[in-house]
This record gives C-alpha cells, sequence and structure tokens, in this order.
C-alpha cells in the first residue's frame, strides 16, 4: 500500500513539472527543440508544422532545414518567418537523405531537448507534453511512443490506414543489438546526449535512426518507449525508405559494423 501511495505522489509530482515548465515568456529558452528536415514536401509539410504549432505544450521551436529544397518548397518555408517559434535554415544543394538536415537541426537546437518530425507526418496534441512527462516520470534520456499509419488509400504496402505500429516499452542495448525499436517521428532525446556522443551518420542512407540509437545506449542513455501514440506516419509510394528497404540486411549489417568499429 504504501508503495502504490509512492507511486501515486511521484505521477503528481511529475504533473506538476510538466504543467509548470508547460509557459513561453518571451525571450526564455524553450524546452524542446522539434527538427523537420524536408526537401520537396507542400501540403503535407504545413500538416507536419501545424501538428506541432497547435501542440498542447507550448516550450517548443520549430527548427525546419531544407535540404536543396525547390522553390515552392523555399516559400512555404518562408511564410512561417514572422512565427517567433519557428527558424529555418536553407542547404543549396541536396544531400540525398535526411540526415544533414537532422544533424544542423540539431546544432542549431536551444532546447533542453530535441524531437523528430518528418516532413509529411503528423505529431499528436499531445506528444511534446506526454514526451516530457515520460522524460521526467522515467527518468530516462529518450523517449519513443507508438505511430498510427496513414495511407493515402484504405491500405498501402501492407499498411491500413488507423493501424497502429508500436514494439515495446523496453527498449534496451541488447534489444537494439537485434533490430530498432523506435520510430523517429516519435523520440525525443535530451540534446546534451547527442551533442557527447554525436548525432546522425551521414554516410547511413538507411537505418540511420537505429544506428544512433545503438550508439546511445551503447554509451549508456537510458530509453522508454510508450505505448501511447505519438505520431502518425505517413505511408505512400514516395518514402524515401523504399530506395533502400530491398537491401535492409546490408545496412543492418553495416549498424552493427560501425558498433563493431566504435
Amino acid at each position: 500500500m504504501i508503495r502504490n501511495l509512492m507511486k501515486g505522489f511521484t505521477v503528481d509530482k511529475v504533473k506538476r513539472q510538466v504543467k509548470k515548465l508547460n509557459t513561453d515568456p518571451e525571450g526564455s529558452v524553450p524546452c524542446f527543440s522539434v527538427v523537420i528536415p524536408i526537401y520537396d514536401r507542400t501540403v503535407e509539410l504545413r500538416e507536419a508544422v501545424d501538428s506541432i504549432l497547435s501542440q498542447t505544450f507550448v516550450s517548443f521551436e520549430i527548427l525546419l532545414v531544407c535540404d536543396g529544397s525547390p522553390v515552392e518548397t523555399v516559400e512555404l518555408v518562408n511564410s512561417y518567418s514572422d512565427n517567433p517559434k519557428v527558424r529555418a535554415f536553407f542547404f543549396q544543394d541536396n544531400s540525398g537523405n535526411p540526415c544533414r538536415g537532422r544533424n544542423k537541426g540539431i546544432e542549431m537546437a536551444r532546447g533542453r531537448f530535441v524531437a523528430f518530425l518528418d516532413s509529411d507526418d503528423i505529431a499528436m496534441p499531445n506528444r511534446l507534453e506526454r514526451s516530457l512527462y515520460y522524460l521526467l516520470e522515467k527518468k530516462v534520456d529518450i523517449v519513443g511512443g507508438a505511430i498510427q499509419y496513414l495511407t493515402e488509400n484504405e491500405s498501402c504496402r501492407g499498411f491500413k490506414n488507423g493501424q497502429i505500429g508500436f514494439t515495446s516499452e523496453e527498449c534496451t542495448y541488447e534489444m537494439l543489438r537485434e533490430g530498432n525499436r523506435l520510430s523517429i517521428c516519435t523520440v525525443a532525446v535530451k540534446r546534451d546526449c547527442l551533442v557527447r556522443f554525436g548525432s546522425f551518420r551521414e554516410e547511413m542512407r538507411y537505418r540511420e535512426d537505429h544506428e544512433l540509437w545503438l550508439r546511445l545506449a551503447y554509451h549508456g542513455c537510458s530509453f522508454y518507449n510508450s505505448p501511447e501514440i505519438f505520431a502518425r506516419y505517413r505511408v505512400h509510394d514516395c518514402n524515401a525508405e523504399l530506395l533502400y528497404m530491398a537491401d535492409d540486411k546490408k545496412w543492418y549489417e553495416k549498424v552493427l559494423d560501425l558498433h563493431k568499429r566504435d
């Protein structure tokens, strides 16, 4: 009984902490830096950005990093230039994958935590609030969550619209050696961990997030993966990962090879 009472006290304490941090006075340092790497999205990009702007947790900044984007995408990004929560950076050439954009966002980040969202995915309204809750309540360095698949038709590539994707709440070093456990569009990481142990390796064209999570776990960073839905993951025939999925085994072996060398 005493243990249950203590657990209830801890939950209430964490809720109060989250509520206290859920403010955004002018000039304050944001709690979260949300990094969105971009190439050529427009409609989907607006949905992604607006899903962060409408969060229940208000202490955040959005970092939009264009990777050699076409004119119409740049114009859309510039349409947010008057919003004090949004900052942008523009690479003139295209790198071919989101690693460079994410790394630039990490470099620009002012928040204590870095959250990732791809330009065609949609964050659930309470994603940042619940991420912070679990970061504090579980006392971990990295938090992820479940995803809900958003398909262009009723189904696409074997995924049904509305289908839930989730692995397990536990996410250990040993489990990450066996495979990726986290969906990057749900992940928030202590920025200090990324500064200390490195960010995304640009030579990883696929499984780049898996390589990073494994590296962080090896260095002692702790994880929690929530069964709550944190994002809607858009599945369509233009997903960049389609270029590399057929060679998944090769990229998995590269993850382990880089890890072994480290």
